[in-house]
């Protein structure tokens, strides 16, 4: 009678669930993977009528065994696991209850599917864009990024799985283009297909920059420099054909001999003639008044090419 007493008194201060602990392997579990669940007593010790709970409902109570096996897990099969178990000390039997135990299941995230919302038309300045991003199926807590054309505009999480939004006001037409999301959950990212926002009309930002001021007056500045460019060159045309600048023209000889000066000669095959110059002089006033001595420079420039005076 006093062993029965003792035992008694024994099993309060153990406590209910220091007798029994459940185990799960493996750890982690990934979608398709075995699951396998197993409920023990404390030293070992038999358990009789063993049940498998599950988020507090009744799971499956295997016979002759203590264990429970899930040929492929799935995201469905996350949750709080734990079991009970009878322990019998002669002459009494008492059900004893593990602790829970969590068990997640980890799933690749499929691709998410963007939705523009908008209203019935294209959207303006001022107007409100909202982006809806779902993956419909991943073990959560899913991450979702929100992108336009490439760059990042915003993200949020999802805990417990399921959608996201962003809402955003339209400022300017840089906030038109291709949008798309990606869902990421630490087990897989994938990224949705593109969708396009176009706004409605032609937008203009409206606090003017400076490269709005500078755009339209491009085309006035580019025509301003060709007109400047273009008087130039008839400017400068005839002094190309003339010869050298009367700045080139060097001064006269002492004594009143001009030297000739030769400009644009050309090299030209015509014929039985050989080679054409063109030869300017600078013919001064005393040459005017004087032709006779004209005459004589005509004539030293002969004698000076080696070649005869033409008869006057």
């Amino acid at each position: 009678m006093l062993l029965w007493t003792a035992v008694l008194l024994f099993v309060p201060c153990v406590g209910k669930t220091a007798w029994l602990y459940l185990q799960a392997w493996p750890n982690p579990v990934f979608e398709g993977d075995a699951l396998t669940l197993q409920c023990q007593g404390w030293k070992n010790t038999p358990l009789s009528q063993v049940k498998f709970y599950r988020d507090g409902k009744f799971l499956h109570s295997p016979k002759k065994t203590q264990t429970l096996s899930m040929e492929a897990a799935t995201v469905q099969s996350s949750g709080q696991y734990s079991c009970t178990g009878q322990v019998m000390y002669i002459p009494q039997i008492f059900t004893l209850t593990s602790e829970t135990v969590m068990v997640q299941v980890q799933a690749p995230v499929s691709c998410p599917v963007l939705t523009l919302h908008h209203g019935p038309t294209d959207p303006a300045v001022g107007d409100m864009v909202q982006l809806l991003c779902e993956a419909q199926r991943g073990s959560p807590p899913i991450l979702y990024l929100f992108y336009l054309d490439e760059k990042i505009v915003g993200n949020h999480s999802a805990p417990c799985g399921g959608n996201a939004s962003l809402l955003f006001p339209v400022k300017s037409e840089q906030d038109a283009g291709n949008y798309s999301c990606e869902a990421e959950n630490g087990v897989s990212r994938e990224r949705s297909e593109p969708k396009k926002l176009s706004l409605k009309g032609s937008q203009v930002l409206s606090i003017p920059t400076s490269s709005n001021w500078l755009v339209p007056w491009l085309p006035v500045s580019l025509l301003g420099m060709m007109v400047i460019a273009a008087a130039l060159l008839v400017y400068l045309r005839p002094w190309r054909k003339a010869g050298p600048l009367p700045s080139q023209i060097p001064p006269p000889a002492p004594g009143g001999e001009q030297c000739p000066l030769y400009a644009n000669v050309q090299h030209q095959k015509e014929k039985d003639e050989g080679i054409v110059y063109s030869v300017v002089h600078r013919t001064s006033k005393r040459s005017e008044a004087r032709p006779a001595e004209f005459a004589a420079e005509r004539k030293s420039y002969h004698l000076c090419r080696g070649e005869m005076p033409a008869a006057q």
